[in-house]
């Protein structure tokens, strides 16, 4: 064989992109905005309120220490020896004051 009769793309962009009909099909979208993500609200605990708190299988009582800005994340001091605990409000925790449970 000689070098002229060598097989080879009659361009460099044969050898990488696929025929003009392997190519998908491509539909112009349209202009829907997506919904947008409603604001939750959680529950505001301020430090120093005594809260009782359920996640999973464990549940107790303590005293609310620090919270986030938007009070998703609230860390609380629990009774009973469990230490510092932290809450994530809507995942799977549910914390309540004890100060509405009483009147």
């Amino acid at each position: 064989m000689s070098w002229d009769n060598r097989l080879r793309p009659k361009d460099a962009n044969d050898r990488f992109s696929p025929p003009c009909s392997a190519l998908p099909t491509v539909v112009a979208a349209t202009t829907q905005s997506r919904p947008r993500r409603s604001m939750v609200r959680h529950p505001r605990f301020i430090a120093g309120e005594r809260v009782r708190f359920a996640e999973g299988s464990t549940t107790g009582t303590g005293v609310v220490d620090a919270a986030t800005d938007d009070y998703s994340i609230i860390w609380i001091w629990t009774d009973g020896g469990l230490g510092r605990r932290m809450f994530f409000q809507g995942c799977g925790s549910i914390i309540s004051s004890l100060k509405d449970q009483q009147e």
